[in-house]
């Protein structure tokens, strides 16, 4: 594309997804990049479409209009489907899903545009996210692709936390101390023969 061409757009705010695989506040060991993985599930035909758009935009910008049918052949898709590489997953069921990485750190914030820092606890695997993503091509050793950068994350809303322990509260939600108190005295009357020990 010559210098004199317009660039065509190529920035995306996703819809609402379930947080995977932060780095938010830290890099990657495995990256060395802050990153985010984003699964869009294919029922969400109008996000995917931007985003493909958003690709093959991207892919013209570079190397012009005919580049948009090599994607996904001789050029390199981001997009990668959920059933196919991730499919013991269940948050990757029915869905497309790419990677947005980025040498420095995103901007983070709340709903009410508050920035939130990794002493919050906020962000973790399932809660409800924005992300600011950009998709840029790249010709490297004579491989040639497009990626996604990311740019900043909104935190929407709270979900089920995926892969982590439960929290103590929730452990012991069944119990308060006069209850627990109770349940011992219950215990050191028993004299059942039924003992284990």
């Amino acid at each position: 594309m010559s210098k004199d061409q317009e660039m065509l757009k190529t920035k995306v705010i996703t819809p609402e997804v379930i947080c995977s695989f932060p780095y938010l506040f830290e890099i990657s060991d495995y990256t060395q990049k802050y990153g985010l993985s984003i699964p869009i599930p294919e029922s969400d035909k109008a996000a995917i479409k931007q985003i493909k758009t958003a690709i093959g935009n991207a892919a013209e910008n570079k190397w012009g209009a005919k580049a948009r049918a090599q994607i996904g052949k001789k050029i390199e898709s981001p997009l990668r489907t959920g059933n196919k590489e991730k499919e013991d997953d269940a948050i990757y069921k029915d869905t497309l899903f790419f990677s947005a990485n980025s040498t420095t750190k995103p901007g983070v914030i709340n709903i009410d545009n508050r920035q939130i820092t990794a002493e919050d606890d906020a962000i973790y695997p399932g809660c409800i996210l924005r992300a600011s993503v950009v998709f840029y091509a790249y010709d490297f050793t004579g491989k040639k692709g497009v990626a996604c950068g990311l740019q900043n994350v909104m935190k929407v809303k709270d979900g089920d936390q995926i892969g982590g322990k439960p929290t103590a509260e929730d452990d012991f939600s069944d119990f308060s101390s006069d209850e627990f108190k109770e349940d011992l005295v219950q215990d050191g009357d028993d004299s059942s023969e039924d003992d284990v020990f």
